[in-house]
């Protein structure tokens, strides 16, 4: 009987240590992305037009490739949560 409710007792952690995680999943996210982000900043001089553009495509594309991480390892945690 004790190692049934011990059981539950886990699960329930577990869930809630899930549930913790994806609520805070952009914000960890964001946080890691502003780190990584601030080892690549250097100063650039004599920038083309068509330099700003190029950077614009990759920071969005890189914001679009974090974003489907993290609904991916969200997806991961609720399908192996059932």
């Amino acid at each position: 009987m004790k190692l049934m409710e011990d059981k539950d007792d886990f699960a329930s952690l577990l869930d809630d240590c899930i549930k913790l995680l994806n609520d805070n999943m952009d914000v960890l996210n964001n946080i890691e992305y502003s780190l990584e982000s601030e080892k690549e900043d250097s100063v650039m001089t004599d920038l083309t037009k068509n330099d700003l553009v190029n950077m614009a495509h990759e920071v969005a594309d890189s914001s679009r490739i974090k974003r489907a991480e993290s609904q991916f390892v969200k997806r991961f945690f609720e399908q192996n949560s059932d």
